[in-house]
């Protein structure tokens, strides 16, 4: 199995390729069929991917984007779910109160 190889895309263009710098220092010419879920890359970002050696060079194979190890901070918690219920039943109690005052 070939050793995944960290870096960040130096630059990739609207014709479907690019340049990768992996943390070892060395350039990867990556091309847009070598991409795993045919995403579309940007310049600053982190991926992780294979080398192969080719004629021309060092080509990046199988990248893909790496994932992130950010540690949520407490601005970015997500809702539980029974906070969302809670929501609906507040926001059903209010519509409720609004149709009878309107209607009734």
């Amino acid at each position: 199995m070939a050793k995944k190889i960290k870096g960040m895309v130096a630059q990739f263009g609207t014709k479907g390729y690019g340049f990768i710098t992996g943390d070892n220092g060395e350039k990867y010419f990556v091309h847009q069929k070598n991409i795993f879920n045919k995403s579309c890359l940007k310049a600053n970002t982190r991926v992780v991917f294979s080398a192969q050696n080719s004629e021309k060079g060092l080509v990046a194979v199988d990248v893909s984007l790496e994932k992130s190890t950010k540690v949520p901070n407490s601005e970015s918690k997500s809702l539980s779910n029974s906070v969302i219920k809670s929501m609906f039943v507040i926001l059903f109690i209010i519509q409720a109160i609004v149709v009878y005052k309107i209607f009734l």
